[in-house]
């Protein structure tokens, strides 16, 4: 699956801001700039990251190309495969991803949605330590097997911020913790989905901490807000994007987990969570 090969030239001259038309697909920061943007010319997918390299992969390869300048540093181009490109180019090649982190359970894994910023990583890495392996950090891929969400294994590293880090004994001063086999292939391995806890953050005057099970039609348009999609210009592959995702929370329980944000809050959330954590023999 999906292996990376860098190639480097002198300079990457991409499309200026003014010639971005329809075909282009764009991500912007919160003030507007480009994060970067994306293009698909016939079987072949392009995704940009200005100042950093340009990914090119297909619907039937087997391998990302990124073509990157000779100054740029490999760690940066690597991380923006795991974390950026791999989630685009694994969805156009038929498989689904969320914005998740996640952790293993007796039953499968158990995948952790969010907004970026919410505290997902901080969760699960707070699990992590009440004995349940970190399973992915950021992005969760799966597939659907008999009807049935089946987890994919992704290199990856677990991002802490200095004051999570320093809260469970690590470097704070080294936010980046390895926590899998980054050369491992991606889709190693594979686990039933088991579980899925979509987070958002309370309002002041809300409980400090509420777990409930969605309902199926909650669970369908909860689950789908945290779906990366290269684009949904394709009607063939929108309507198999759909059918994945109507499996996926048939199969599989979706809880809301609503909690004031604050590390002091952090055991009582871990608490929650972990008295709706799915338990005994995995699905077959």
């Amino acid at each position: 699956m999906l292996k990376l090969r860098i190639e480097r030239v002198g300079a990457i001259v991409p499309p200026s801001a003014q010639t971005l038309d329809s075909r282009f697909e764009v991500w912007r920061d919160g003030e507007g700039g480009v994060l970067a943007y994306a293009e698909s010319l016939g079987d072949e997918y392009w995704m940009h990251l200005p100042g950093l390299a340009s990914y090119r992969f297909s619907s039937r390869g087997d391998e990302i190309a990124a073509t990157v300048t000779s100054a740029a540093r490999e760690e940066l181009v690597l991380d923006a495969y795991r974390r950026k490109v791999l989630p685009m180019a694994l969805q156009v090649c038929g498989r689904e991803v969320l914005h998740a982190s996640a952790i293993r359970t007796p039953a499968g894994i158990a995948a952790l949605c969010a907004d970026s910023a919410t505290g997902k990583s901080t969760i699960a890495f707070g699990l992590s330590s009440r004995g349940y392996p970190l399973w992915a950090d950021d992005l969760v891929a799966f597939e659907i097997s008999d009807h049935l969400g089946l987890a994919i294994s992704l290199p990856f590293s677990i991002r802490l911020r200095p004051s999570a880090a320093a809260l469970f004994d690590q470097d704070s001063t080294g936010p980046l913790i390895t926590a899998s086999d980054e050369n491992a292939p991606p889709g190693k391995e594979t686990a039933p989905l088991a579980a899925i806890f979509v987070l958002r953050r309370a309002e002041p005057d809300d409980s400090l901490v509420a777990v409930r099970r969605f309902s199926l039609g909650e669970s369908f348009a909860a689950v789908l807000a945290h779906a990366w999609s290269f684009g949904l210009h394709d009607p063939e592959r929108k309507r198999r994007m759909i059918h994945n995702y109507l499996d996926l929370v048939a199969g599989t329980p979706v809880f809301d987990v609503c909690f004031q944000p604050g590390l002091t809050n952090l055991p009582m959330i871990l608490d929650a969570i972990e008295q709706e954590m799915p338990d005994g023999a995995p699905r077959v």
